[in-house]
């Protein structure tokens, strides 16, 4: 159940209208009507509610559970209980997330400026656009339609945004042309200087950085990441792609269309990743590596070698994932036989 206090939900909606407007297997005549107020987990969820059931370890949990209506599968659902509203989908999750949506739509924009904010006469800020208090648009920036520019955000010199985006608090965007409808949390800094130096007579020299940041559509970037603009490129983001918070991009990285990149990973730069490569939280990439679409590099994994497309890999180095766990299991039988002979020591 959310809190009143911060989430405010949009229905009531019959379920006939929910199970439509998501795809779901319609219910019957007398279930259709059910009013659903809130989403909620099996254990807490109560009468209004509708939860979901995807996971067969928690049969029991949702044996017992009070929702009004509960989201699974035809497979699973030949647990439930005898009169327990069930509502089928082929994708469960993706059907909950569906709903969870239409209960709890984005908020709605103000459109303005706000008196605290500094906006060079030369930007242009689309229409139905909302720009908070102490927002910095500096020269020639360009700012789409239905935007939303958050406190104390800074978009510098040149950058674009497209249509119905949405800019965290205190980010800072430098260098970069954006898409439509890209989510980039607070405190994010996107355009910044790569990290590149060259050693001299007096000491270390930085390299220019002399490129951009292009970030596709639908793009999604957590709190606290860092991207740099390129070199002599561009670092690119793909359409779709999906940032966790607390990650590195370093420049002239390149990510294909619909990454997943998890919290805290790092990529070094001149790295290439395919489309739809998934990266686990606090792997380390290095740099001018390519990694094939469809990868998959594993937690606190350390890439130094290109991975295959629809590879996947684990450990430091990171080796085939079949190769780790062997290593992994003749360690510990190593071990094992070491501790077996010690135990006989006197």
């Amino acid at each position: 159940m959310a809190d009143i206090r911060f989430f405010q939900p949009s229905g009531p909606f019959e379920l006939r209208y929910l199970a439509e407007q998501i795809g779901a297997e319609a219910p019957s005549a007398e279930s259709g009507n059910i009013l659903i107020r809130d989403v909620g987990a099996l254990e807490t969820a109560g009468q209004g509610d509708v939860s979901l059931f995807c996971d067969a370890r928690y049969v029991g949990t949702f044996i017992e559970s009070r929702a009004s209506v509960v989201v699974t599968s035809h497979e699973l659902g030949r647990h439930a209980p005898s009169g327990r509203c069930l509502l089928f989908a082929a994708e469960p999750r993706l059907a909950f997330a569906r709903i969870g949506h239409l209960l709890y739509p984005e908020a709605r924009l103000v459109p303005g400026i706000d008196a605290g904010a500094q906006v060079h006469p030369s930007a242009v800020i689309g229409h139905g656009s909302q720009i908070d208090a102490g927002a910095v648009i500096e020269r020639d920036v360009s700012i789409g339609e239905n935007c939303h520019i958050g406190y104390h955000a800074i978009l510098g010199t040149g950058v674009v945004i497209g249509d119905n985006c949405r800019i965290g608090a205190h980010a800072a965007i430098s260098n970069a042309l954006i898409g439509r409808r890209v989510e980039i949390s607070c405190s994010v800094t996107i355009g910044g200087q790569g990290f590149g130096f060259v050693t001299g007579p007096t000491g270390l020299v930085r390299v220019l950085q002399l490129g951009r940041v292009i970030i596709g559509d639908d793009v999604e970037i957590g709190a606290n990441c860092a991207i740099d603009r390129g070199a002599n490129g561009d670092t690119e983001i793909g359409a779709g792609t999906v940032i966790d918070n607390l990650v590195q991009i370093g420049h002239n990285v390149r990510l294909g269309r619909n990454c997943v990149l998890s919290g805290q990973a790092g990529i070094a730069g001149s790295t290439t990743l395919g489309d739809g490569v998934m990266v686990g939280g606090q792997a380390a990439i290095s740099d001018h590596l390519t990694i094939g679409s469809g990868a998959r590099v594993a937690g606190k994994s350390g890439v130094m070698r290109d991975v295959e497309p629809g590879g996947t890999v684990a450990g430091y180095p990171a080796v085939p994932v079949r190769q780790w766990h062997r290593q992994t299991a003749g360690l510990l039988r190593l071990f094992g036989r070491k501790t077996a002979d010690n135990s006989g020591e006197t």
